[in-house]
């Protein structure tokens, strides 16, 4: 009786095992509940479960503030819980076994109001150190191309931090090779036959060309716009269309930006390109000197500016090795257009049209950074319409991310031609949906210190 008697345990030890009820109590769940400082439930809380081998999961925070993902893997996970008003809460590695499900009691905190104090040094102080960067741009890594700002928000400079870059320039090694090759030129073209030939020709080639490179950066690049405090920099602008950024390019030959920070008429660089012509005239052949009328050499003028600008623009950044980041554009970080956004919905979905609010459900990084943190609030109109007598479903309609004082705008589809098919999922255990919707243009935002 005690061998049939212990049989028939084992059986039904195995049969239990198998049984699709017992299955279930054998599943591991992570669960958890989240309150604020006070005790009391956060309702609406949002939940990421993160592992490396697997895409994350979410859910949100239900009316007692409880949460559950069922179905875990053993492994480690981390947690963040985000809700609106609350600092996000993280735990880093939660450890899953066969031990039973854990349980998590997540405490958040009230967010810390927006505050900053800036401590900045003397604009004179800040334009010396951009200089430091500003001063190893070359082009091909060779180059020198010190009159180009990339940095997103440069310092005025002072007359001798003008002169700095001018005296730069014109005393770099490299300006002296550039002119000895162009003098070597133009006595193999013998150009300006009055110079004459042999090493005296070619002498006084390399003094008249060597004297237009100092006279144009010095009285062109420098003395001009230190007079009229006007800046001699080209500065990038790197966001925005095509189209946008080459009328930038264009227009900015017809302006300088004055010391005070405000675009004006560019007359140091008319009077400093007309005031080298001149001081030419000393140096070259009488026969040789520029005979053409002040405005065409004025036309010219922006003509080429507008050349330099364009090239550095589209085309020169690309060939400038080892730009330091700050100084590319990268200090004002760019939400770039087709960027994923995960957004969760804060009300039920199921309850009708109208306005709807959602919460970002992950962080978006861009290099490592953190641009648009977890939490962060979008929001849209819902429609509910059933097109030509088919199912009922979901329209969203001016979807915006509010990032600091931006209005980001999203879309459905990763580009413009996509064909707008909404990526979306309900959430476990919750009237709310998950969607991936697109950042829809370039969106430069503002970092805050």
């Amino acid at each position: 009786m005690t061998a049939v008697l212990q049989a028939t345990v084992r059986i039904l030890i195995l049969w239990m095992m198998f049984i699709p009820g017992w299955a279930c109590a054998q599943t591991i769940g992570i669960h958890g509940a989240v309150t604020d400082s006070s005790g009391s439930a956060v309702e609406g809380a949002i939940v990421t479960l993160e592992t490396a081998s697997a895409s994350p999961r979410t859910t949100v925070t239900d009316a007692g503030g409880s949460f559950l993902f069922s179905g875990v893997e053993p492994g480690n996970y981390k947690i963040t819980i985000a809700a609106d008003g609350f600092a996000a809460w993280t735990a880093a590695s939660v450890a899953v076994g066969s031990g039973g499900p854990p349980l998590l009691t997540a405490v958040l905190q009230v967010a810390a109001a927006s505050s900053t104090i800036n401590v900045t040094l003397p604009p004179h102080e800040v334009a010396a150190e951009q200089l430091k960067l500003q001063e190893k741009q070359r082009l091909l890594g060779v180059f020198p191309d010190f009159f180009v700002s990339y940095e997103a928000n440069p310092a005025p400079l002072t007359a001798a931090q003008k002169f700095q870059l001018g005296w730069k320039t014109i005393l770099d090694p490299v300006t002296f090779a550039d002119t000895g090759v162009s003098a070597g030129f133009q006595l193999w073209r013998n150009k300006y036959p009055e110079f004459g030939q042999g090493m005296e020709g070619y002498g006084k080639r390399f003094g008249a060309q060597y004297a237009d490179h100092a006279t144009g950066i010095l009285v062109g690049h420098v003395v001009m716009q230190s007079i009229f405090h006007q800046d001699p920099r080209y500065f990038y602008k790197g966001t925005g269309s095509v189209r946008s950024r080459a009328l930038y390019a264009i227009g900015t030959a017809f302006v300088r930006k004055g010391d005070n920070g405000h675009w004006q008429p560019a007359y140091s660089d008319v009077l400093g390109g007309m005031a080298a012509t001149e001081i030419s005239t000393l140096y070259y052949p009488a026969s040789s000197r520029p005979g053409r009328r002040l405005i065409d050499n004025a036309m010219l003028g922006f003509g080429g500016r507008a050349v330099h600008n364009l090239l550095h623009e589209f085309v020169l950044r690309k060939i400038t090795p080892n730009l330091p980041k700050a100084a590319v554009g990268l200090s004002q970080r760019v939400l770039r257009e087709g960027t994923p956004v995960s957004l969760i919905s804060v009300e039920d979905w199921s309850l009708g049209g109208g306005p709807i609010a959602f919460m970002l459900a992950s962080d978006i990084e861009e290099e490592g950074v953190i641009i648009v943190p977890i939490g962060t609030k979008a929001s849209g109109q819902a429609a509910f319409v059933a097109p030509d007598g088919k199912a009922m479903h979901v329209e969203l309609d001016h979807m915006r991310l509010k990032v600091g004082e931006r209005e980001v705008p999203l879309r459905s589809a990763p580009s413009r031609d996509g064909d707008g098919q909404m990526e979306h999922h309900s959430l476990e255990n919750s009237g709310r949906i998950a969607i991936t919707l697109y950042v829809a243009e370039d969106v430069a935002l503002t970092q805050t210190p």
